[in-house]
């Protein structure tokens, strides 16, 4: 599935991410520690630096959003539940917050739709799944910053 998306309404990257959620709800892939290790290799692609012409590869980039994205839409097709496997995921994500906007804003909004939709159990259920340096990461990403700090 292409999380490439074409002109600026991010359609097909959308219904990218819905299908490779359906997909993975309906337990065709049985190795996801493999498939989530292989979107981590790609995630951290190299990015290029610039030439002398100040242009660069934007290859490298694609690479990178797709995997990053790839993990998002991971995070996403389970929007109540917590499979062991996600709390890892949730915290390499939060690796991409800087650097690339195209990139940090998938992070962003996917750790936004994260909280969004486990918050209700939060504190009964999901919260017990993460490790406390988990936790500490993670609060960073979904609480938003004081205005007065």
């Amino acid at each position: 599935v292409s999380t490439q998306s074409t002109g600026s309404s991010g359609i097909n990257a959308e219904y990218g991410g819905q299908t490779i959620g359906g997909l993975l709800r309906t337990r065709l892939f049985p190795d996801m520690e493999g498939i989530i290790g292989e979107l981590k290799i790609l995630a951290k692609t190299p990015l290029p630096k610039g030439t002398k012409k100040g242009q660069t590869d934007i290859r490298e980039i694609w690479i990178r959003h797709g995997a990053v994205k790839t993990l998002c839409d991971l995070v996403r097709a389970y929007p109540y539940t917590v499979p062991d496997w996600l709390p890892d995921v949730t915290v390499f994500l939060a690796n991409f917050t800087r650097g690339n906007h195209m990139i940090a804003n998938e992070v962003k909004k996917c750790m936004s739709d994260f909280k969004r939709t486990h918050l209700d159990s939060w504190h009964e259920e999901h919260k017990l799944k993460f490790t406390e340096e988990q936790l500490g990461l993670l609060q960073g990403l979904l609480v938003a910053p004081n205005y007065y700090a």
